[in-house]
């Protein structure tokens, strides 16, 4: 749950847009702000992740720093949504041992070094002298691998899960609301669309507070790209397990097809936000915020690339090294993901539902 101190300048901030009103047409958050006329940790906590962090609101605003009131919502989402990232997941802080930059690269090290035991205890020797057939299981048997890649994956589901149903419960949603495919519809066109994070149609006042959509088009990037990777996967697991195909496949095949336009498109995202963030209005989010930012993307970034190192030199002497990292960076990637923001979209894919059967009850009343 949020601080005092924060739900009181989050409250404080809030109700003079609530007096106020100019930005109503930006996106759904002030619509929804409207109705809310005492707010609560809960509407707070909603209304923040309901934000795709547009800045629209920002720019036009002419109660906005250095104005007295500071008027700043988009820095205050931030904290809120910040503070949101930590409350549900569970267990909220991982090891001592793997918290921070450190951390995670004692667990990268110490992934890659499992790796390389695994695979010199049960792989086969080809795969050091270069002789290979460009299959992964020459390095790691097949049950084995997928052990290894299962149990930080099942985790990090687990985890999504339960802090899903937390959360929706914390904002008011029902069963009733997780069943309604209507609202469902709506929901899932509008985050595959990330029609909030329009400004209004114009673009997002983003990084040079100018209506731009260049953000909108990386993000699309970088999610539909990580989607590619994830066709990538379970195509190869068809293959193999319904069709009797092992890998190596084709380059012109589903899994590296879509492995590989998946894996481009992703880092091409993950750059060009990178890129955006550089130029970003640091008064519009909080450092923490910010690092947490470039940790997802540099992340991603690492997935992507050894993704893509492993698909290029999978012919060479160096496919067994490239893809102990590349197995080593897939680990660490699933096991840290419930305390990075790779969780954000599940907020607020929830928090679009919640304001969309708002919406109709609002229209038919």
């Amino acid at each position: 749950m949020l601080s005092d101190d924060l739900f009181a300048e989050a409250e404080r901030q809030l109700n003079i847009c609530n007096s106020c009103r100019y930005c109503a047409g930006y996106c759904p958050v002030w619509p929804a702000l409207e109705l809310r006329t005492q707010l609560t940790v809960t509407d707070v906590t909603h209304l923040s992740n309901l934000c795709h962090d547009c800045q629209d609101c920002f720019t036009a605003c002419m109660y906005s720093p250095p104005h007295e009131f500071a008027v700043n919502p988009p820095q205050v989402f931030a904290s809120v949504r910040e503070e949101t990232y930590g409350s549900y997941v569970w267990p909220a802080e991982p090891p001592a041992a793997l918290r921070g930059r450190r951390g995670v690269l004692a667990a990268f090290l110490g992934s890659a070094v499992l790796v390389a035991v695994l695979a010199l205890l049960m792989g086969e020797s080809s795969v050091v002298d270069g002789s290979h057939t460009r299959s992964p299981y020459e390095l790691i048997p097949h049950f084995t691998l997928a052990v290894i890649v299962l149990i930080p994956t099942i985790f990090t589901l687990l985890v999504m899960a339960r802090a899903a149903w937390r959360y929706w419960r914390d904002i008011g949603g029902t069963l009733a609301g997780l069943t309604d495919l209507a609202a469902w519809t709506r929901t899932f066109g509008q985050a595959a669309t990330l029609r909030h994070q329009t400004g209004g149609q114009e673009g997002c006042s983003y990084p040079d507070g100018e209506p731009a959509g260049a953000r909108r088009r990386f993000h699309h990037m970088v999610a539909y790209g990580f989607l590619l990777t994830f066709v990538s996967t379970v195509s190869a697991f068809i293959l193999e397990t319904f069709l009797d195909s092992a890998p190596p496949y084709d380059v012109v095949s589903v899994p590296v097809l879509s492995g590989t336009i998946g894996g481009v498109l992703a880092s091409v995202g993950c750059v060009g936000l990178l890129v955006l963030k550089r130029r970003a209005d640091v008064l519009q989010s909080t450092e923490s915020m910010r690092r947490a930012d470039h940790a997802l993307l540099w992340a991603l970034l690492a997935l992507m690339l050894s993704g893509l190192a492993v698909l290029v030199l999978r012919a060479t002497p160096v496919f067994g090294p490239v893809l102990g990292l590349h197995l080593a960076t897939v680990i660490v990637a699933f096991a840290i993901a419930p305390y990075t923001k790779f969780f954000h979209w599940v907020y607020r894919v929830l928090s679009i539902q919640y304001d969309n059967r708002e919406s109709r009850r609002r229209a038919s009343a």
